[in-house]
């Protein structure tokens, strides 16, 4: 079988295959990727002894340097083709990540180990810079080797591959952590160490699958990758309605999810002294929740539309601060009003879905490259800056609460969770007022109001 990605079509073997070895990266990126970010980082910079803001800084950084995804386009057309600029990228991201454990054996023996704190932020923003920029040549390429009516239902069976694979690794890693630190709690990063070096093993182990996939024709990826660079590229992007109130849609969930980051991160650890095997089991229910929700999602997504999906996928998820709000109180409440948060968050797996989905679906292909560098760009910095700000409300609002409202105390926690919950539930409005391609809107029923006989078109 020859891959020269010269020729004008794919052959539907070739095809298969490579969207099979897709599935066999989903799961190896998600074992690495659980081991490497998350809670696990989080815990282990407030081992380190990070306040609000330097959490803050932590988790937005790499944020920051996503808006680098603009120059993804060009990155593919320099590279010849979405598939070497997608393992060129993914390799130097996945070699640098290679050496976060060697900062934290480092720190593990420094008499002062807070400087790695700023180590693993630099080296984190450098790391996701370059694996963003690999994520959208990758996205790209997936776009080329899926064809349109079945892109929810694929992308939800590989979005369940992943789930399934990452529940075992969470549970795994959060036990070894939590009785690392029971039995020898002064060696605490030397757990970390052997977490995180094992991830990047197997982020590196997820580029063999994506160098068997075939490459994209070139007949496909001149189009969107010749005219990435010019302005002409970007106004096309923008000339689609649709797509501009799905771009506010991503800014306001994402400024507004990082707004309470920092909340949420201290919480658990600090508040409720959850440990961290408990949360992986958290983590793990809204994991295997996820499985079907995602599986459902990218059936009825490809009927009746990501549109109506994605409403009800974010009321639910919204509901999450929510449940940390009513949390308030001793060790079994507390953990159960988490574990609600967390089943809810299973709902994400609609947006994990339908939001890739909807966005090459609205997106002219001759300026695809160029609007999934603009979409995960402008969000990366909604999230960015939203998340510094949350830090330093979050010390601020601490240092000078609680207050007495009423017979109620309010804190930092209850104001942060109650504005997510209310926020986030907003974020519908921007779905409400998208039309999208081909999928039922309910703006339809007053045009068949306005026209008597008019029948509404089936989904």
């Amino acid at each position: 079988m020859s891959s020269d990605p010269s020729r004008n079509h794919l052959d539907r073997h070739e095809r298969r295959r490579s969207l099979a070895w897709a599935h066999v990266n989903g799961a190896l990126w998600s074992i690495g990727n659980g081991l490497t970010t998350g809670p696990l980082v989080s815990y282990f910079a407030q081992d380190l002894g990070a306040k609000g803001i330097e959490l803050a800084i932590l988790l937005a950084l790499p944020a920051v340097v996503g808006l680098y995804r603009l120059f993804a386009p060009r990155w593919i057309t320099l590279c010849g083709g979405a598939k070497r600029a997608c393992l060129v990228a993914l390799a130097a991201s996945y070699l640098l990540l290679a050496t976060l454990p060697l900062i934290v054996l480092e720190a593990s023996v420094s008499a002062s180990p807070r400087w790695a704190l700023a180590a693993v932020i630099g080296l984190l923003c450098v790391h996701q810079l370059l694996e963003f920029i690999g994520t959208v040549a990758l996205w790209s390429w997936l776009a080329d080797l899926v064809p349109a009516p079945i892109r929810g239902r694929y992308f939800g069976r590989r979005n369940a591959w992943q789930l399934v694979v990452l529940v075992p690794t969470l549970l795994a890693s959060g036990r070894l952590i939590d009785l690392w630190r029971e039995h020898w709690p002064e060696q605490i990063l030397l757990a970390y160490a052997l977490v995180t070096g094992a991830g990047a093993i197997l982020l590196l182990a997820s580029l063999g699958p994506l160098v068997a996939m075939v490459p994209t024709p070139l007949r496909r990826i001149a189009p969107s990758s010749a005219h990435a660079g010019r302005p002409t590229a970007w106004l096309d992007v923008f000339a689609c309605v649709p797509f501009r109130w799905l771009l506010v849609f991503g800014c306001w969930l994402s400024f507004f999810n990082g707004l309470t980051q920092v909340a949420q991160n201290v919480y658990p650890k600090q508040v409720l002294h959850i440990g961290l095997a408990t949360l992986a089991v958290l983590q793990s229910t809204m994991r295997i929740g996820q499985i079907g929700v995602g599986l459902w999602a990218g059936g009825f997504s490809d009927r009746y539309g990501n549109r109506p999906t994605l409403v009800l996928g974010q009321l639910l998820v919204a509901a999450g601060p929510l449940c940390y709000f009513l949390s308030r109180g001793n060790w079994p409440s507390g953990v159960f009003w988490i574990g609600a948060a967390y089943v809810l968050w299973s709902a994400y797996a609609a947006l994990n879905v339908c939001l890739p989905n909807l966005m090459l679906k609205l997106v002219p292909d001759a300026s695809r490259g160029a609007g999934i560098a603009i979409y995960f760009a402008a969000t990366s910095l909604a999230y960015a800056v939203s998340t510094v700000l949350g830090g330093v409300l979050f010390d601020a609002l601490k240092s000078h609460g609680p207050w007495s409202v009423g017979p109620f105390a309010v804190d930092v926690y209850a104001i942060q969770f109650l504005a997510g919950w209310v926020t986030r539930s907003l974020a519908v409005v921007w779905l409400l007022l998208l039309a999208e391609p081909g999928a039922w809107h309910w703006s339809q029923i007053w045009r068949r109001r306005s026209r008597p006989g008019a029948a509404l078109p089936q989904p």
